[in-house]
């Protein structure tokens, strides 16, 4: 395919997951499921898309665009979606189920060989991998998975999901929980902080004389263009940052003229964090005297932003709410050069340097934009009481998006012009180890330990709709 086809004329076969991370559905679960029997699990696959419970990208947002229009015309509008379910399946998952890669269009190595392999597992400096589930057997154990089903619900829905046989698959489930949203509706992961506002904004996947995004636009101000990121970043079959098309994979036996059986569809990397909350909150109480002069804890150091979203470079109230586009319209360069308000090693300042590690602003910012991933995962709670965040990123490129952030930001132990220093919340690096924080009183770093801990990974290709009906019928 030498053009890119448009987006607006495809939204119908992009799964509505890579448009919207449900904020309104404020229920969710995952399910992991390893294939039993593949006759059963294409037919459970076909029962689930009857449903109508996978989405498509049109759909998304539009009960709320039809009853701006129906207000106008005194009609009934659509009724918004109370459940959603998004899937996508392993390399191995694929092939059980009959989807077999063509010599002349392969899916990518990473996703061939799966965050679960050894060599994965050195590139990522996974260290010491104990985990309850993987993509594929490698050194860590852990049940190897085919299939994720992430669904979202509103408040007291009751699932319409098909049932999932014992005969047919194995399951493990990862919490369902609603009580990570605060009286705002506003999502906080479990160490209590704004989770989901650093979002990348796909240029053309959301209508652009929308009124939702004319305000996000007005919020951030010139900065709005720091988040607007080419769609084949994420998608695949379209173009990128690069100005190049993204490599789409073929499968035997697909035949559609629309494209290959990869195009509309996206890499996900997914991994389950368990968090110590009380571990940190035992930080923020021992340090608290450090920062109460400047009303900034020891936890907002280490994450790079307030609890409730705002930047610490953040020049007006921080104690009143802002919108989340205006909260995520910062850069680094100017207003916070030497990390005396975000330190340089903060969490979020090393998933998104934004303009802080090239030469200069507008180069910086493109080097950033090629390493974006759109992130679609929520916090979960078990009955144990175990807490976490079940990641999710979208990218169409894993080896240059999740991999090379994971590895060269967040467990580089030089990042920038530090020294023997990993991420603070997710870095793997032994302990004892320090996070350096410019302007203390009592010196320069703090001692930290580990916060979280990986239980399980793994790499699953989201297909387009299209692809989602060959693979039941494959």
């Amino acid at each position: 395919m030498k053009h890119a086809p448009r987006l607006s004329e495809q939204s119908h076969d992009i799964q509505g997951m890579l448009k919207s991370g449900f904020g309104s559905l404020t229920t969710s679960c995952f399910r992991l499921l390893t294939i039993r029997d593949e006759a059963l699990a294409k037919a459970w696959l076909a029962e689930l898309l009857d449903t109508g419970l996978i989405v498509s990208a049109k759909q998304v947002g539009k009960p709320k665009q039809e009853k701006q229009e129906k207000k106008k015309e005194n009609e009934k509008a659509t009724k918004p979606l109370d459940a959603v379910v998004a899937i996508g399946f392993t390399y191995s998952g694929l092939a059980k189920l009959g989807c077999r890669e063509t010599s002349d269009h392969p899916f990518p190595t990473p996703f061939r060989s799966g965050m679960g392999s050894e060599l994965r597992a050195r590139l990522l400096r996974d260290d010491d991998r104990q985990w309850s589930w993987t993509d594929r057997e490698g050194p860590g154990g852990g049940e190897v998975v085919h299939i994720l089903l992430a669904e979202w619900k509103a408040r007291g829905a009751v699932s319409r999901l098909p049932e999932i046989k014992s005969s047919a698959f194995s399951v493990i489930e990862v919490g369902e929980d609603s009580d990570f949203f605060d009286g705002d509706g506003k999502l906080r992961e479990p160490f209590g902080f704004r989770d989901g506002l650093a979002q990348p904004v796909i240029r053309g996947l959301r209508d652009e004389d929308g009124e939702t995004l004319r305000a996000a636009r007005d919020e951030a101000g010139d900065l709005y263009g720091d988040r607007l990121v080419e769609p084949g970043e994420f998608i695949l079959g379209y173009r990128n940052e690069y100005d190049e098309l993204t490599f789409c994979p073929n499968v035997e036996g697909w035949t559609s003229a629309n494209g290959r059986f990869t195009l509309n569809g996206s890499y996900l990397a997914v991994r389950q964090f368990e968090q110590d909350v009380t571990a940190f909150r035992a930080f923020e109480m021992a340090n608290a005297d450090f920062f109460a002069a400047n009303g900034v804890s020891a936890g907002e150091k280490l994450m790079g932003r307030r609890k409730n979203g705002l930047p610490l470079s953040w020049k007006g109230d921080p104690t009143v709410p802002a919108p989340d586009s205006a909260a995520d319209a910062f850069r680094y360069r100017v207003d916070d050069a030497d990390g005396f308000m975000c330190p340089k090693g903060a969490h979020v300042r090393r998933s998104n340097p934004r303009d802080s590690l090239g030469i200069d602003v507008q180069s910086s910012i493109k080097s950033s934009k090629l390493h974006r991933l759109l992130r679609r995962g929520r916090p979960y709670r078990e009955s144990s009481g175990r807490q976490g965040i079940f990641f999710i990123a979208c990218n169409a490129d894993l080896e240059r998006q999740f991999e090379f952030i994971h590895q060269r930001w967040l467990q580089n132990r030089r990042f920038g012009t530090l020294e023997s220093q990993d991420d603070p919340v997710v870095g793997s690096q032994p302990c004892p180890k320090t996070f350096t924080i410019p302007g203390l009183a009592s010196g320069r770093e703090v001692s930290l330990q580990h916060f979280t801990q990986t239980l399980g990974g793994g790499y699953f290709f989201l297909p387009g709709i299209a692809a989602l009906r060959f693979i039941a019928r494959a």
